[in-house]
């Protein structure tokens, strides 16, 4: 099984320029639903820019057969990260990177996964759209790119009903999980 322990870090940085926002993980069911969504194949670069432990790594190289890079700058879940990659066995496919999002070159990118708060997705929007190649595709998560800049790259958005598995039962209607699709 893989570590989904990774616990958010001590916001020592979040008044850093390079702070994207806190860490919070993905469920593994939206993980899914956003490869899905995104018609990932083994023919995408996946990068995930806050990778926290790596699931969406993880899971573009097993259910995807994709190529991934992680990039995180926090070094305890960059650890765990690596760790998950190792009991997966999908080194041959996938890149952990203990970095800034802002240090490292998306170029080869053909799929950029973002999960992080409004301010997060601005401080990053000019990087994605200064370096990622025409066709390339940006899943955001929970929250939109910047309207400004964004809006006529929006291909597609999905609202989800639940993300996670609800042991107890309950109905959780509130579609608040969404996915947004944008093409450069």
């Amino acid at each position: 099984h893989l570590d989904m322990s990774a616990s958010p870090a001590p916001r020592e940085r979040a008044h850093a320029d390079d702070d994207l926002g806190p860490i919070s993980a993905t469920s593994a069911l939206m993980v899914s639903r956003a490869l899905e969504f995104a018609s990932v194949s083994s023919a995408d670069v996946v990068y995930d820019l806050g990778c926290n432990d790596g699931r969406v790594c993880v899971a573009a190289a097993v259910e995807r057969g994709a190529r991934a890079v992680g990039v995180e700058i926090d070094e305890r879940a960059c650890s765990i990260a690596r760790e998950n990659v190792t009991k997966a066995n999908v080194h041959d496919l996938v890149d952990i990177k203990h970095t800034s999002a802002f240090d490292v070159s998306i170029a080869d990118a053909t799929l950029v996964f973002v999960y992080l708060l409004p301010k997060g997705n601005a401080k990053l929007s000019v990087k994605l759209l200064e370096e990622l190649r025409p066709g390339a595709r940006v899943v955001a998560y929970m929250f939109k790119m910047p309207s400004d800049a964004w809006d006529d790259k929006l291909v597609d958005s999905r609202g989800f009903a639940s993300s996670r598995d609800r042991p107890s039962g309950g109905v959780d209607a509130s579609a608040y999980n969404k996915l947004y699709l944008y093409q450069i």
